[in-house]
């Protein structure tokens, strides 16, 4: 009976360790200030972004395969000085879509995709 009591106290005191530990990793990610990037694909072709953080220590990423009618987006790292976004166009043999250049990193930012394969465009909108 003592054994199980123990083995319950230790169960317990783990638990509350482990949920203390996600509590206080949690929080940083909350307190951004930073702010988004998005995109809605109207294009008659499959759409992929990229996203390379400057002076960031979150991981550069991509969205791939995003097909018309989706929509999706990054959150901009608060620790970030800059981000360089590449818009690739699945299919297309020559080039690529003339990526948005952004300085202000404080603000979100939101892109429509449309065209077709061989005539992609891109226009900046109101988020």
């Amino acid at each position: 009976m003592r054994k199980s009591k123990r083995s319950m106290a230790y169960g317990a005191a783990t638990l509350l360790l482990a949920l203390g530990g996600t509590a206080v990793m949690a929080t940083p990610a909350s307190a951004q200030a930073s702010g988004h990037i998005a995109f809605s694909n109207k294009g008659w072709f499959l759409a992929k972004t990229c996203y390379k953080w400057e002076g960031s220590a979150t991981p550069d990423s991509c969205d791939d395969n995003k097909a018309i009618g989706m929509d999706w987006g990054v959150d901009i790292p608060a620790d970030a000085k800059g981000v360089r976004v590449s818009v690739l166009v699945h299919g297309q043999e020559i080039g690529d879509l003339e990526a948005p250049q952004i300085t202000d990193l404080n603000r979100n930012h939101c892109y429509e995709l449309g065209g077709t394969t061989f005539g992609p465009t891109i226009t900046e909108k109101n988020c």
